[in-house]
């Protein structure tokens, strides 16, 4: 008895280990990295509309020629005085050389401040999203996991009936060649040989499609079944309804960013330069600086463009506002389904289980009478399709009961890898 407890707990260590290990997998596709690589670009430009708020610093050149004398930089009437008492040079030139800097922040533009907030909502919708799209990955893995593993069960009841029909073929055939027992029998069993080995041939075709759409979900080749083990999922907040709701706060935002756009804008600007030239009169070497700091105040207090702009934001607030009362309304109909399916797979599996014990009675019986010749060999053959078709049920079941918790999990954003053991 214990090591029989000691054996089933490895084998569900092994098959946890297994499902675990391709759900980790899923998290390094090249479909998931991509999902992580739109989230920092999302950040990229949080961090744009956060460093619009900083100084911006530049740094010029310039070399400029002039037809006529121009000043290299404004002269007060004392300064020219003074200038004239010395016989110095005059700050005029036809050739003037600049390098300086200039300084601007903003003092007051609320728009950025709109955007800021938005740009953070933005980004949670695309997180949410991003956790949407692997959860979405996880339930298509155990969907195909559990129909993979059907197929497995299914050629296994196959290989099952196969055995048994072959025993009895082996049984009645020595029946047949001392003329005791008809060969129609022998020929009858051979023929649902046959057929069998053609559905098992186009099982592991089948296996072979399911196989390949795991590997190019996880990279991972897969040779066996893999049983899956669910917890129970406690109700929650339908997961797809998040990344909308944040989406819904960025478009306030966005129209308050594009009304705030009519708002005075206010900025600091500094600009300083040194000035190289030979004075116009006397060609005196001249290095003059000059700089200025201000406050300047831009208004727009008529644009009718961005009110169009306004107005288009306020449409895509209503669709997304729309979109979440629709979703709201399918989830809420897909998660009713889904609870009533799994009750009722719930009662059926435990009478398929109840099934298959009885049908492997009557096969029983059967083979008996039709070795006895009191049974035909397509009434024998009945109670072995019996058998198997109750064995590819309970399997068919089990996968369908899967696949349902994998989307119940999904709709409430629950980890699968905590789902599924």
């Amino acid at each position: 008895m214990k090591k029989t407890i000691l054996l089933s707990a490895v084998i569900l260590t092994l098959n946890a280990a297994e499902i675990t290990k391709l759900f980790d997998a899923i998290e390094k596709i090249p479909q998931t990295k991509l999902d992580k690589v739109l989230i920092k670009e999302v950040k990229a430009n949080q961090s744009q509309i956060k460093y619009s708020l900083y100084p911006k610093i530049s740094l010029f050149a310039s070399a400029e020629h002039f037809s006529s004398p121009t000043n290299v930089k404004p002269m007060p009437p004392t300064k020219s005085a003074e200038i004239t008492k010395k016989n110095g040079g005059y700050w005029f030139s036809k050739n003037i050389y600049r390098i300086g800097f200039n300084v601007s922040m903003p003092i007051f533009i609320k728009e950025i401040y709109d955007n800021k907030t938005k740009i953070e909502h933005i980004l949670k919708a695309v997180e949410y999203k991003a956790k949407i799209n692997l959860l979405q990955r996880q339930s298509t893995l155990v969907t195909l996991v559990s129909n993979l593993n059907y197929l497995y069960e299914l050629k296994n009841a196959l290989n099952k009936q196969l055995s048994s029909i072959q025993t009895t073929y082996n049984a009645i055939k020595k029946g047949v060649e001392v003329g005791r027992v008809p060969e129609f029998k022998l020929l009858r069993l051979k023929d649902a040989i046959n057929n069998l080995k053609i559905k098992i041939s186009d099982i592991n075709t089948k296996i072979e499609e399911l196989r390949s759409k795991i590997y190019i979900l996880t990279q991972i080749e897969i040779d066996k079944p893999i049983n899956l083990t669910a917890l129970n999922i406690q109700k929650g907040e339908f997961f797809a309804l998040k990344p909308l709701k944040e989406n819904l706060k960025a478009s306030y935002y966005d129209i308050k960013a594009k009304k705030d756009k009519n708002l005075p804008k206010v900025v600091l600007q500094i600009k300083a330069n040194r000035a190289f030239a030979k004075a116009y009169n006397n060609d005196d070497n001249l290095a003059l600086n000059y700089a200025s700091a201000g406050i300047y105040v831009n208004w727009d207090i008529f644009d009718k463009t961005n009110d169009s702009e306004v107005q288009k934001a306020k449409i895509e607030q209503t669709k997304t506002a729309l979109e979440i009362q629709k979703t709201l309304n399918e989830l809420t109909a897909q998660i009713k389904s889904i609870n009533k399916n799994l009750k009722e797979i719930k009662k059926q599996l435990l009478l398929a289980k109840e099934s298959i014990s009885l049908k492997e009675e009557l096969l029983k019986g059967a083979k008996v009478a039709f070795k006895l010749d009191r049974m035909t060999v397509d009434d024998y053959l009945n109670y072995e399709n019996d058998l198997a078709k109750a064995r590819a049920n309970y399997a068919n079941l089990i996968a369908i009961k899967n696949s349902l918790i994998a989307q119940k999990a999904f709709i409430y954003g629950k980890n699968l890898k905590k789902v599924f053991k």
